[in-house]
């Protein structure tokens, strides 16, 4: 699946650029699909900078980046908002789910379902 939108290379330590992102997404586009929010090209794990890219699989955008078929492992949000987001992602930063680090992803369904798709090894 390959996502177009405008990337950032950020770390998770700049939530402005997360909350700019979204907010100039959402100004050049109707919600009439299913948006991914992707994070790829990681320097080390969740404390380094990674690539930020926000878009659908119709949307244009300066840059693009294919989600890879693989394993991931599946974290349900609860609660279709940002605040239960950013509760999930810290739930998942101190959870012992064995991520690779390669390529996550938050699916926004438009049913108004959030999943994050953790890349975990295909090794049991």
């Amino acid at each position: 699946m390959v996502i177009q939108g405008n990337k950032v290379r950020t770390n998770n330590n700049n939530s402005d650029v997360f909350a700019n992102q979204w907010g100039e997404f959402l100004k050049q586009h109707t919600v009439e699909e299913d948006i991914f929010a992707v994070y790829t090209n990681y320097d080390s794990d969740y404390t380094g900078n990674f690539d930020f890219i926000i878009g659908t699989e119709n949307s244009t955008g300066k840059s693009s980046v294919t989600i890879p078929k693989g394993k991931y492992f599946v974290w349900k949000v609860e609660k279709n908002d940002p605040h239960s987001v950013g509760m999930a992602w810290k739930e998942i930063w101190h959870s012992d789910v064995p991520r690779t680090y390669q390529t996550d992803f938050e699916w926004y369904k438009t049913d108004g379902t959030i999943s994050i798709y953790l890349s975990v090894s295909s090794q049991d």
